[in-house]
């Protein structure tokens, strides 16, 4: 009998031994103190480190001094739905005259104000269609926006909103863009407000967009879905370009961000503001893109540039003395590897200015003046 209350006593003292030691590991049971030994400070000396400092001020400095100017482009449109076929039609073979549902689809894009009267531009395709649009601010604001006009080519729109105390960015110059140059894109990536990226300019000339004529710039700046419409900027604060586009396979960033040139978009703008439309620059001639294999068939030496196939009548071309068979290798100075390269030229001229022309004939090279006019309406 002893020997069995012995047991049980021990039995118990052993199960309160093992819960305590339980509360102990599991962190619910007191302890005594731990010892914690912070770090006294960084592992870097500020003095060595002086030249990233002041770099890591600026960039707050600069993206403090933009933010203000960057709006949220907020869309909406009401589009038709069908209805379902109620099953009772169906069976009975009676079929009543409904009205097709109407939904809301809203859109998301970005913006930067470009004037002190509220001017702003964004991207074509953010308000392609919608039936209302409206701009938030970086203080919180919304405002209705009308839209001035608007570019499919360019992809470039104008909206204005009535509102006070606006601080508008400049234009920079996007000619003077290089390669290698440090950017940053500012927008509202699925609609995260005021999201700074950074990057830098990874080349230019490109053509992202099947039919358009403009040449765009390729950044690695983070840009997704709601960063269109938003400005790219350079260390100045100035904007040198449209973020419009990505390259992906998967929907999301890859590492490939496309800008429309500020100096494209300064263009559109003002043509938008003074004549309703973007007024395009004309030289008046047909062309054909200088393959290799085309030039052997040709028996030309030269397989960069624009063949020139026909020269309009009364044109700008004409009467700088272009003639078929010319070939176009430089513009202004700038060097024309093909036909595209050549349109975008002329479509970023302003009318009435005088430009020089780089040309080939049978060999001999001439430089060639022509005037840039106003290109004919299309019907």
């Amino acid at each position: 009998m002893r020997r069995s209350v012995f047991l049980v006593l021990l039995a118990l003292l052993a199960g309160i031994a093992i819960y305590r030691y339980s509360l102990v590991t599991q962190g619910g049971g007191r302890r005594g103190a731990e010892g914690y030994t912070p770090a006294t400070g960084p592992r870097i000396d500020p003095k060595d480190v002086q030249v990233l400092s002041a770099l890591d001020a600026e960039y707050s400095r600069i993206v403090a001094a933009v933010i203000p100017s960057v709006v949220s482009v907020v869309t909406e449109r009401r589009v038709q739905m069908p209805q379902a076929l109620d099953p009772f039609e169906y069976f009975f073979r009676q079929r009543a005259q409904r009205k097709p549902q109407e939904r809301v689809q809203n859109g998301l894009g970005s913006g930067v104000i470009v004037s002190r009267e509220g001017h702003i531009l964004t991207n074509h395709h953010v308000i392609q269609g919608m039936d209302k649009i409206m701009v938030q601010l970086s203080d919180g604001r919304t405002e209705p926006a009308a839209l001035i006009g608007s570019d499919e080519q360019t992809d470039i729109a104008v909206l204005k909103i009535e509102a006070r105390n606006l601080e508008p960015l400049a234009l920079g110059d996007s000619d003077r863009v290089h390669v290698g140059q440090m950017v940053f894109a500012i927008g509202n990536p699925f609609g995260l407000s005021e999201t700074v990226t950074t990057g830098i300019v990874s080349a230019k000339g490109r053509r992202a967009l099947a039919d358009s004529g403009v040449e765009l710039f390729q950044t690695d700046a983070a840009v997704n879905q709601g960063n269109s419409g938003g400005p790219l900027l350079n260390l100045r604060g100035e904007i040198v370009g449209i973020n419009t586009a990505i390259y992906s396979e998967t929907g999301g960033w890859l590492g490939i961000s496309f800008a429309v040139p500020s100096n494209v978009a300064r263009r559109a703008l003002e043509s938008l503001l003074q004549q309703g439309r973007v007024v395009r620059g004309h030289l008046g001639v047909e062309m054909i893109d200088l393959t290799p294999e085309f030039a052997q068939q040709l028996q030309l030496r030269e397989t960069t540039g624009a063949l020139i196939a026909r020269v309009a009548a009364g044109s700008p071309a004409e009467k700088a003395g272009l003639q078929p068979r010319d070939i176009v290798r430089g513009f202004n100075g700038r060097a024309i590897t093909d036909i595209q390269a050549l349109r975008s030229r002329v479509a970023e001229t302003d009318l009435g200015q005088k430009v020089a022309l780089t040309v080939l004939r049978q060999g001999q090279e001439l430089t060639l003046t022509a005037e840039i006019v106003e290109a004919p309406r299309q019907p």
